[in-house]
């Protein structure tokens, strides 16, 4: 695939979640007002929402997707898109993986009942003056899923994700009806 266009196209015929544009474009008002330059991505997909960033000057992206037919998507998606010097992908997940680095930015959109796992995994990793942005916050996909267990075990993850921000210590966390909807959060 070789235009944005593509990708949504391509995640709409294969029932794959990717950012909403609006948000997307809120990231890359973000990226470029604050003169960011390092992004770290929790849930690639299909490399959606990274490629749009890395296609801005001076932003690298590091992206991680455990998911492997994703990944191989991803993988050639950035290749496509002639990105691989400003993306790297890696396929595993972001828990395991060694982050030596800081970054400006860092977008968690992995499965939404690690999204706290994530965020305190990840946390240290922000630079000064850095924004962490999470994802799905109301995503509405509850009805989709059949069985009630599963839905309740979404709902409830869901739930605490609300709560664990809202009640955050040392950050300042900001809802934002953005998307499926976003937390903003940076250190106080």
């Amino acid at each position: 695939m070789h235009s944005i266009e593509e990708l949504e196209q391509y995640a709409k015929d294969h029932y794959i979640p990717i950012a909403r544009k609006a948000l997307v474009l809120f990231l890359i008002d973000l990226v470029k007002e604050k003169g960011y330059k390092t992004v770290l991505e929790c849930g690639s997909g299909i490399a959606y929402t990274s490629i749009q960033l890395a296609l801005l000057d001076n932003v690298y992206v590091d992206t991680f997707e455990y998911y492997l037919p994703r990944f191989e998507i991803a993988k050639q998606n950035i290749k496509d898109f002639n990105l691989e010097d400003k993306i790297k992908i890696s396929e595993q997940d972001i828990m395991t993986a060694e982050l030596g680095k800081g970054y400006d930015l860092i977008f968690i959109d992995g499965a939404k009942r690690h999204t706290i796992d994530h965020f305190n995994y990840l946390k240290d990793r922000l630079n000064e003056g850095g924004t962490i942005v999470v994802d799905d916050i109301d995503l509405k996909v509850t009805e989709k899923i059949e069985r009630a267990r599963k839905r309740q075990k979404y709902e409830r993850a869901v739930r605490e994700t609300k709560e664990f921000f809202e009640n955050i210590e040392g950050y300042i966390a900001t809802y934002m009806p953005i998307g499926d909807g976003i937390y903003v959060v940076s250190k106080k």
